[in-house]
């Protein structure tokens, strides 16, 4: 039975063709400048910098398609944007959230500025969510502009809520601060909290909206494994030490509570905790917390190396990003995780080299962003060719006929 398993693991490995609909694509990355002046402007005195812009994040909202461009390099205008939907270009051009005012970090970022943010999300009561690392030229010459916060948005009046900047003793001198999940419900928008993972320390920080607090859960699970720091990403080689990375929710129970998948973005295991561990601040005091209720859950594999991940309550499925192999993996929740039930549902060379999010929507779309960001981090990035891709599928559709598919086993 294992073999037939692996056989047929096999063959849906290596049967594609790209599944997902591209639904942008980027040579570099422009924005809707309030004139032209503006932009040659820009372009003159090194505010803008076309090869030193990169999408980062994807989250969709309404008519909105959001996507992040973090300030790594000198040269980014705006490191929050949107895109109106629906949009039939190819190459749109980005426009800054909540304004281009607001957007600047020149002479000074206000309270509504977004100095530079890697992943957002939108939570159930229509707000947005950003994890702000305040750092412009983090790869060059890093500068400190604002210290880290999290910034919440009300989409429906498109106004700033709260930025509740995080404390000093909770951050450590290797703090990277890729992602931010919210685990809210439209019943309870008070009693929301956000997940911040701390890659470069291997920790979360814990915010309660409510209390307007956080606190910091430290947990060897958080950790990297070293025997999986390598990575092989189009002909480009390289080692990363990114602890834990990628978050998805489960299923909402009526007392509010869930479990909560995580993994690190330098290991291929998954992990998951309740999130009321997570949400009791006490453990946070603790050297150990709650060791019992922190369990592995399996291995992805061999090269299963994931950024992001997302849980499709409609299909039980957990869907995530395959770095090394330019693809898009699932595995359902009510099987076992191991090599051969966390397969790939899609995978291309050229779309998907360096998937580094997913979302998913409210009509059940997944939205994958793909950036080569190995080339860009080398300075290796070839703007006469799309280098940045957006592509989109109806989550039930992308699962049909893989392990994932509970109709199919």
């Amino acid at each position: 039975m294992i073999r037939l398993i692996f056989f047929a693991a096999l063959l849906l490995h290596q049967s594609f063709s790209l599944r997902m609909h591209e639904k942008f694509s980027w040579k570099y990355l422009d924005y809707n400048w309030p004139s032209l002046e503006h932009r040659t402007f820009a372009l003159s005195r090194g505010l803008y910098q076309p090869e030193n812009n990169i999408i980062l994040g994807v989250e969709r909202w309404k008519n909105m398609l959001f996507v992040t461009v973090p300030r790594w390099r000198l040269g980014v205008p705006s490191s929050l944007n949107f895109i109106e939907l629906p949009n039939w270009e190819k190459s749109p051009r980005l426009n800054p959230y909540p304004s281009w005012e607001e957007s600047s970090i020149l002479p000074y970022p206000t309270e509504a500025t977004i100095v530079s943010t890697y992943r957002v999300q939108v939570d159930k009561c229509d707000r947005l969510w950003v994890i702000d690392n305040g750092v412009d030229n983090l790869l060059d010459q890093p500068k400190s502009i604002v210290p880290p916060a999290i910034v919440i948005f009300d989409l429906n009046r498109h106004q700033l809520i709260r930025r509740f900047v995080l404390p000093q003793n909770q951050l450590k001198n290797d703090t990277f601060l890729p992602n931010i999940v919210i685990d809210s419900s439209k019943y309870n928008c008070e009693d929301t909290h956000a997940y911040v993972t701390d890659a470069g320390s291997f920790g979360i920080i814990v915010y309660s909206f409510k209390k307007n607090k956080s606190w910091r859960i430290q947990h060897s699970f958080f950790h990297i494994d070293p025997t999986a720091g390598g990575f092989s990403i189009a002909d480009t080689y390289f080692t990363w030490r990114d602890g834990v990375f990628g978050i998805a929710l489960g299923h909402l129970r009526s007392d509010f509570s869930r479990d909560l998948f995580f993994h690190s973005l330098s290991a291929t295991k998954e992990f998951v905790v309740p999130n009321k561990v997570l949400q009791n601040e006490s453990l946070a005091m603790s050297t150990d917390p709650a060791h019992g209720e922190f369990r592995i859950v399996g291995d992805r594999g061999p090269g299963g190396h994931s950024a992001t991940e997302v849980f499709d309550k409609n299909t039980d499925v957990i869907f995530f990003t395959q770095l090394a192999k330019d693809g898009i993996g699932c595995w359902n929740i009510q099987t076992p995780l191991n090599e051969y039930t966390a397969v790939l549902v899609d995978q291309d060379p050229i779309a998907l080299i360096m998937p580094v999010d997913i979302k998913l929507d409210d009509d059940g779309y997944i939205w994958v962003l793909s950036n080569r960001m190995a080339h860009f981090i080398k300075k290796q990035m070839n703007f006469a060719d799309y280098n940045f891709r957006i592509v989109v599928a109806k989550a039930s559709e992308l699962i049909k006929g893989t392990f994932c598919d509970v109709i199919y086993y």
